[in-house]
């Protein structure tokens, strides 16, 4: 054997823990992330770092406009218009609901009654920004399966 082919034996076994050292870095990283996440806690609005990589806007910064009781009602707008005909009553959950004067961001809790579902408890989760009137976030509990099911 030639002393080049030698060298190339003996760089391989780098090559295969530098692999396995880039892996490790990794799902570190996800792990980190997913615990991050799950942190946040289900009542809770904040800016995670999936929100960050994700591109998720921040919270608008600027004078608080918007009452609790807009915020009902942008929440239970968009609600009606994802579920439609099958809505048939909507309730404001006044001791769920909260406001974060840091954040400025109301969290809104409606509960619902859809046609053909009268004994399920479901409801909707909706942070309502306080300066621009976005829903920042919007969540049925309950609707499709036993984890929260993200609204767009």
């Amino acid at each position: 054997m030639t002393s080049r082919s030698k060298s190339k034996q003996k760089q391989r076994p780098w090559s295969g823990l530098l692999g396995g050292f880039i892996v490790i870095v990794l799902f570190v990283a996800a792990m980190g992330i997913a615990l991050e996440e799950m942190s946040a806690g289900e009542g809770e609005f904040r800016r995670t770092v999936w929100d960050r990589l994700t591109g998720k806007p921040a919270v608008p910064v600027g004078r608080a406009q918007v009452s609790v009781q807009l915020a009902v009602e942008i929440c239970r707008q968009r609600v009606a218009g994802q579920l439609g005909p099958e809505l048939l009553q909507v309730s404001f959950d006044q001791r769920s609901s909260r406001y974060n004067t840091e954040l400025q961001v109301h969290t809104v809790f409606l509960d619902l009654t859809l046609q053909g579902r009268e004994r399920d408890d479901i409801y909707a989760r909706c942070d309502v920004s306080a300066v621009n009137r976005l829903i920042l976030e919007y969540r049925l509990q309950n609707y499709g399966n036993m984890f929260w099911g993200v609204g767009g």
